[in-house]
């Protein structure tokens, strides 16, 4: 049985899980194809190994947290308020700020997505913590198991996004072979379906040295049926 659970890890190879249930929330988050084809056209010389985009063409999307948000705090990208419901939740928001910025209902996801200047750009995802019983919104598929930091209104930082496919701050082996399996059994949406294999791919992340530390969780991702990273 999944138990809802953090795993705190701050030194290499130890990992403790810690009791803890976030409540299931929404994220909007930028469509991967927009994502990979930035990263693609900064870095020309990538070498062939994981989901990285060393050719123009996507081998596997990645569908999980750990994609551009909205900018909510500095509004760059969202339009000006228009009514009460949109300036009651960008004031709740930024009043949250850091510490947990969330879209707590699929009303909250609309209202915020509705105010995007470019939402053909971005999509929303509902995530809980595995092991959880909240309940998802009807009509939303499971798209898989994500591995990474608390997820908040503009996702997540993801150690399957950052080491397998965009990598950004730690990125992953110099010689791309040592998480050839655990990439091997991503899904087609980039992400794990099984949840043991989440939980042995973060063992083996955080036994490396130069990997991220800190309070990881294991989340199941969603998005309605009818939206696709096309």
């Amino acid at each position: 049985m999944i138990r809802p659970v953090y795993f705190e890890s701050y030194e290499q190879g130890e990992i403790e899980e810690v009791p803890f249930d976030f409540p299931a929330r929404f994220a909007i988050v930028k469509r991967y194809p927009l994502l990979f084809r930035a990263y693609r056209a900064e870095r020309q010389k990538i070498r062939p190994f994981y989901g990285h985009p060393y050719t123009d063409r996507i081998v596997k999307p990645y569908c999980g947290t750990d994609r551009e948000g909205f900018d909510f705090y500095s509004g760059n990208n969202l339009r000006e308020p228009r009514n009460a419901s949109e300036e009651t939740l960008l004031s709740r928001m930024r009043n949250e700020g850091i510490a947990d910025p969330a879209l707590k209902t699929e009303a909250d996801a609309e209202t915020a997505f509705g105010m995007l200047r470019r939402p053909e750009d971005f999509e929303i995802l509902h995530v809980r913590l595995a092991g959880t019983d909240d309940a998802y919104p009807a009509g939303w598929e499971f798209l898989g198991y994500d591995v990474g930091y608390t997820v908040l209104c503009t996702g997540a930082f993801s150690i399957v996004g950052d080491c397998l496919f965009l990598p950004t701050w730690h990125g992953c082996d110099d010689e791309g072979t040592l998480f050839s399996e655990d990439y091997g059994r991503l899904n087609e949406n980039g992400l794990f379906s099984d949840w043991d294999d989440a939980y042995a791919y973060l063992v083996k992340y955080r036994n490396e040295d130069w990997s991220e530390m800190g309070q990881f969780s294991i989340c199941e991702v969603r998005r309605k049926r009818a939206d696709r990273n096309e």
